[in-house]
């Protein structure tokens, strides 16, 4: 089954630039799509060129009605289809990178892409852009082929009322970059609060150390109350030991030379 017909939804042309196209009877590598033609006054696509060889040198085109299916991956078409082989005719071109003008004669902007219904070639919408990196930052604008009155070869003239009521086709990358700056404002509050979580339990730390220093301070402190206590105690035991022994023996030198003055008086 094509998947033309399974994928009906419109396709930017942007999205089938370098996809590979392949040979759909004989599944040959055919080259990749170097750029959608438009007859633009038709709004249709009508031819792909395909570039192969060294350097993309060489350039094939094939009809739009040749194109059997549009994958993700590949774009297959049928070479053996009652087609003569296409050759670009002035009524073709992209009209990507012409200068968007209103008939007012105001310069808005650039085309940059459009939409396109893959089994006709029917372009949807137009997408402009302002020109320069202003309009980059601001995203792209639908503009709808009836809008656009006039076609040259570097412009394109529209509809001043339709072209001031454009509608934005996608975000732009200032909507972009707010949103992820949003996502970084989350990311680091988140951050914050982490780190300060950190923070509190490192300082809780130290004071955990430090309750349990001063719980081992105070522990060796009356410890060593209690050793010079024991010290003190001791040494009184001793002393009064030491004394008790002096006395003592005191007494029994006192006795002893009492007994031995008593034996000298007796022999004379």
């Amino acid at each position: 089954m094509s998947l033309l017909f399974i994928q009906p939804k419109p396709i930017r042309q942007s999205q089938l630039l370098n996809r590979l196209v392949l040979e759909r009877q004989t599944t040959e590598e055919i080259g990749h799509v170097d750029q959608l033609l438009l007859d633009y006054q038709a709004h249709r696509v009508v031819a792909l060129r395909c570039k192969s060889g060294l350097l993309g040198a060489k350039k094939r085109y094939f009809a739009w009605g040749q194109v059997e299916s549009i994958g993700t991956d590949s774009i297959l078409v049928n070479t053996s289809k009652n087609h003569k082989t296409q050759q670009k005719t002035e009524s073709w071109d992209s009209l990507i990178g012409h200068e968007v003008w209103t008939d007012a004669g105001n310069k808005i902007g650039k085309l940059v892409d459009y939409l396109l219904k893959p089994k006709s070639g029917s372009v949807v919408n137009y997408l402009f852009s302002d020109v320069g990196w202003h309009g980059v930052m601001d995203g792209m604008y639908i503009l709808p082929p009836v809008a656009i009155s006039s076609i040259g070869s570097k412009r394109v003239i529209v509809l001043d009322a339709v072209a001031q009521n454009s509608k934005k086709y996608e975000e732009g990358l200032n909507q972009k970059i707010g949103q992820a700056t949003d996502l970084i404002k989350e990311d680091y509050q988140k951050t914050v609060q982490e780190f300060q979580a950190v923070k509190r339990k490192a300082q809780q730390m130290p004071e955990q150390f430090k309750d349990k220093a001063q719980s081992v301070t105070e522990q060796l402190k009356d410890k060593a109350k209690a050793t010079t206590a024991q010290l003190k105690d001791k040494a009184q035991s001793v002393t009064e030991q030491l004394k008790d022994r002096a006395n003592a023996t005191s007494a029994h030198l006192k006795d002893k030379a009492k007994s031995v003055t008593k034996q000298l008086k007796d022999k004379t």
